[in-house]
């Protein structure tokens, strides 16, 4: 892969997550996500993802909104950008210089990356858990 292929716009598709290479959760973020990702030509990148099914928020702005509604909202919308580098030919990084969730500022998010059928299927590093190894992946179109 090189950093050509990755250049554009692409629109979430769907998400899964995997549980010793078997899908667990069809529809993690909902049957529905929405998203994009923009991989740009000077090595910078930008996200953002939104569950399916958001509620709106009450109140006349999200200023007025309560609490509740606020956390809920947050914890299903997700945005970062950064500058990216591609180091092999299955796995992009991507370095969050923004993120909607403050404690990753200055992180470094490791993505696997695979073509199939024409979609960019984006993963995160598995990782152990009480029942197995665990993967979520993002899959996206190219816009355009």
């Amino acid at each position: 892969m090189e950093k050509a292929d990755l250049l554009g716009t692409w629109s979430l598709v769907r998400a899964f997550e995997t549980r010793d290479g078997r899908v667990v959760d069809a529809a993690p973020l909902g049957p529905h996500p929405s998203g994009f990702i923009h991989y740009l030509e000077d090595g910078r990148m930008a996200v953002v993802i939104a569950h399916d099914g958001r509620a709106p928020l009450s109140g006349s702005s999200r200023r007025d909104a309560p609490d509740s509604e606020l956390a809920q909202a947050a914890r299903t919308f997700d945005a970062y950008a950064g500058p990216y580098t591609v180091r092999d030919e299955h796995t992009v990084v991507h370095h969050l210089e923004i993120s909607s969730y403050q404690n990753d500022l200055g992180r470094d998010y490791v993505r696997t990356v695979d073509f199939i059928d024409g979609e960019l299927h984006l993963g995160t590093p598995m990782f152990q858990v009480a029942d197995g190894l665990r993967g979520m992946y993002l899959v996206w179109r190219r816009l355009g």
